[in-house]
């Protein structure tokens, strides 16, 4: 199992979907107040990126 990483972003939202979404360094500009989160994910290694994709192909 992979380790479980966090990713800042500023997210901006218009009526439910997301127009925006950058990390707090890159976010310069917006007049509206972005809603600032903390996520967290687990990476994919190669191994299961490439059986993803396989499987994703035999669907078509």
């Amino acid at each position: 199992m992979s380790k479980r990483m966090e990713i800042k972003l500023n997210m901006k939202f218009n009526k439910g979907i997301v127009e925006c979404a950058k990390s707090p360094d890159l976010c310069t500009g917006c007049k509206e107040e972005c809603e600032k989160m903390e996520l967290y994910y687990y990476q994919f290694n190669d191994r299961d990126i490439k059986e993803c994709f396989k499987n994703n192909e035999r669907k078509m």
